[in-house]
């Protein structure tokens, strides 16, 4: 018998390739174009700030938000890379991070111990809303779509730099959420004095679908033996999906069987199946005639889905010491080894309830009026998430020099970025108030020369809100109001 230490290199070598490979489209899709826009906090002219604070008021009596766009917003946000990082000029040409002499160093020092590709998209299906004495009601019906992919540093350090004897590799923080549902949301906000507002929003949410996985252990170490832990679970709800499983609850991937036409009645009743809630809370306090401090607590929530559930399990441990070669059967090696493999990690599965969180966010901000149609902000916005803490801090300026007209600039520190520079505007023509506001315009672009496309080549996160409403009575705020500095 001979005894192989490795794994043929140049196999090796193709599966790292194959995996960057992958991983530069994602990074160059996810560079597009919801969480909330930390801009919009302070924007004035604007109903639906209250989906940031549920204690802010809307300044006119009654609003109406127009089917999709009240409001529509879009964030997609890639925490380590922008083009820039990926795609770069050497010399006379234009080349990747995987060129042999590009900086593979210098790549993988924009790393964090834990990195994300998220998009978000939220289309609001109806929202209005109407104040009655010193309480403002609110409803809004919403769809909603969240995924995130979240890797650590050890994954593009194994891809890139391979290993040495005794490393240490773990992949523990690599994970993908998707979820998509459905939420209706109930608000109020009572001006307690003339110092204290709070404000509450209450939410029923329906779960369409859902992929997520639950890591408690995936890791490498390289010593002479390579050792290789997998302990996970893929938690799934999706309509038309089946997996087939034994006695023991086996199955194999081949036997997942795939509805190609799902009925939209069935999608529907699945629905009503994954049902969560949700609560919303803020509050604005009056220090003076020009300084208000504000804070709000978002989305605490979860989900109960029992509607087409899959959880699927593996808890395995395998050391490699090496292929066995019989010179006398070299066409079964491979198949032996991909059998041993197969049989080490094996999957199981329950159709078992499960429940899920959606991110938790937290907003603490002061705002001094300077003058009247002038005002300066402070925010830091905090989100809590699988046991992860992520910050921002958002400075912004905010300009009311009509009634009609809002306007604010921003800018945010995050994701260990300088460069976020946020624009809003809200206008008021009769009855129609349309705004749009992004916490991240981007400064540098390229030229695509083929199409003469500008692309956005430092840009690690972006995002869009635009709305159009509807607004009746907005002459008839009171003028306690009108001077609360977040009160529009």
């Amino acid at each position: 018998m001979i005894h192989q230490a490795m794994i043929n290199m140049e196999t090796l070598k193709h599966i790292k390739h194959g995996a960057l490979q992958l991983m530069l489209v994602i990074a160059a899709i996810m560079n597009g174009s919801g969480q909330e826009s930390n801009t919009l906090y302070f924007m004035k002219g604007v109903p639906q700030s209250y989906h940031i604070n549920p204690a802010t008021q809307p300044g006119c009596r009654a609003y109406l938000g127009l089917p999709v766009a009240s409001p529509f917003q879009l964030f997609v946000e890639n925490s380590a890379f922008s083009l820039e990082d990926v795609i770069f000029p050497l010399g006379d040409s234009l080349v990747t991070f995987m060129h042999p002499d590009a900086d593979k160093e210098d790549f993988l020092s924009n790393l964090a111990p834990v990195n994300n590709l998220q998009l978000c998209v939220t289309t609001n299906l109806g929202s209005f809303g109407a104040r009655r004495g010193d309480v403002y009601y609110t409803f809004d019906f919403s769809e909603k779509l969240f995924t995130r992919f979240s890797y650590n540093d050890d994954l593009l350090n194994f891809l890139l730099k391979g290993n040495q004897r005794g490393d240490y590799f773990n992949f523990s923080n690599v994970g993908v959420d998707f979820t998509s549902y459905f939420e209706y949301a109930n608000g109020m906000s009572r001006i307690v004095n003339d110092r204290l507002t709070i404000g509450s929003r209450v939410k029923l949410i329906f779960g369409h679908a859902n992929v997520t996985t639950k890591i408690k252990d995936v890791s490498l170490l390289t010593e002479e033996d390579w050792t290789v832990n997998s302990a996970m679970d893929l938690r799934i709800s999706l309509p038309g999906i089946e997996i087939p499983t034994d006695e023991n609850g086996a199955f194999e991937a081949e036997d997942i069987v795939f509805d190609d036409e799902i009925d939209p009645i069935e999608l529907l009743q699945s629905s009503f199946g994954n049902v969560g809630l949700g609560l919303d809370i803020g509050m604005h306090y009056t220090l003076s005639d020009k300084l208000t401090l504000s804070a709000s607590l978002l989305d605490l929530a979860g989900i109960r889905w029992s509607a087409n559930t899959h959880v699927i399990h593996q808890d395995a441990s395998y050391v490699y010491k090496g292929i066995e070669i019989d010179p006398g059967d070299t066409t079964a090696i491979m198949d032996n080894f991909v059998d041993s493999l197969s049989s080490t990690f094996s999957f199981t599965a329950d159709e078992n309830p499960y429940y899920t969180m959606l991110p938790v966010k937290l907003f603490v901000g002061g705002h001094y009026q300077i003058i009247d149609q002038i005002g300066v902000g402070i925010l830091l916005r905090t989100e809590y998430y699988k046991k992860r803490l992520r910050e921002q801090l958002t400075l912004s300026a905010n300009f009311s020099p009509l009634e009609i007209l809002a306007l604010s600039l921003s800018y945010t520190i995050m994701n260990n970025t300088y460069n976020n520079f946020g624009f809003g505007l809200s206008s008021r023509l009769g009855p129609f108030n349309l705004y749009l506001v992004s916490d991240n315009i981007p400064m540098h672009y390229a030229v695509e020369q083929s199409s003469q496309m500008l692309i956005p080549y430092q840009a690690r996160v972006m995002n869009l809100r635009i709305g159009l409403n509807l607004v009746f009575g907005c002459g008839e705020v009171r003028r306690k109001l009108r001077d609360l500095p977040l009160v529009y």
